[in-house]
């Protein structure tokens, strides 16, 4: 037992030092990252709207550090090695300072993306946290933020197993367009998965939709009547 003991601490402590080599050779103790993981994308899609030109994607950064009572800057570039999306044809930067307000823990870079008509499928642009004054770039899983630009209209990540079971019911891109169109809503995201909606609001949507399809029988992408799962 006390052998067993000694092997489960060893392989704790061999996982809390692996979490730390990404930071150590700083002697900074602020460090600010990307919210999501660099292997996670955020999808901007002109689908939604045929009439919009330009949009903002709002990349969330957080910092490990003390709270300080003066703005500070931190260092975003966008590396074009690694995107096929173009600076100034698919996407511009945000002009002003990037800082993190005083007293504050959370910044958002805000990057303008921009109808491209030539667009055909997708293009990414990926982000990078660099060094600055203020701060060292945090851990390595969080130091890149990643946007997927389309003109296609993408499955949303919010529309998961759940919702094919128990909420609007089996996904396709027209029964998607229909619900946006009629309802005028395109993100589902729970609070609970760090969106901004609650489980109220959210039923509420889907129920709505539901009576609307009642009303005006709709067929989907394989002829069949568009439906709802959510019962109510």
């Amino acid at each position: 037992m006390k052998i067993l003991y000694v092997i489960i601490m060893m392989l704790f402590l061999g996982m809390m030092s692996c979490s730390e080599d990404n930071l150590k050779g700083y002697s900074s103790s602020n460090y600010i990252q990307f919210d999501k993981l660099s292997k996670d994308s955020t999808v901007f899609s002109f689908a939604y709207d045929e009439t919009l030109e330009s949009g903002t994607v709002a990349l969330k950064l957080v910092m490990i550090s003390p709270l300080v009572d003066r703005d500070r800057k931190y260092n975003v570039t966008f590396l074009q090695d690694e995107s096929s999306a173009q600076a100034g044809v698919d996407f511009e930067m945000p002009v002003e300072e990037q800082v993190i307000a005083a007293n504050d823990s959370v910044a958002y870079l805000n990057v303008t993306v921009t109808r491209n008509e030539a667009l055909k499928g997708s293009v990414l642009a990926v982000f990078e946290v660099q060094g600055s004054d203020d701060f060292m770039p945090g851990i390595e899983a969080n130091r890149k933020g990643r946007i997927f630009i389309t003109n296609q209209l993408t499955r949303p990540g919010w529309w998961n197993d759940w919702h094919e079971a128990n909420g609007l019911g089996t996904y396709s891109d027209l029964k998607y367009q229909t619900f946006i169109r009629e309802i005028g809503v395109t993100d589902m995201t729970l609070e609970a998965d760090g969106g901004e909606m609650n489980y109220s609001t959210m039923r509420a949507y889907v129920l709505q939709f539901k009576y609307w399809l009642q009303e005006h029988p709709t067929e989907d992408e394989d002829g069949s009547l568009m439906k709802v799962a959510m019962r109510g």
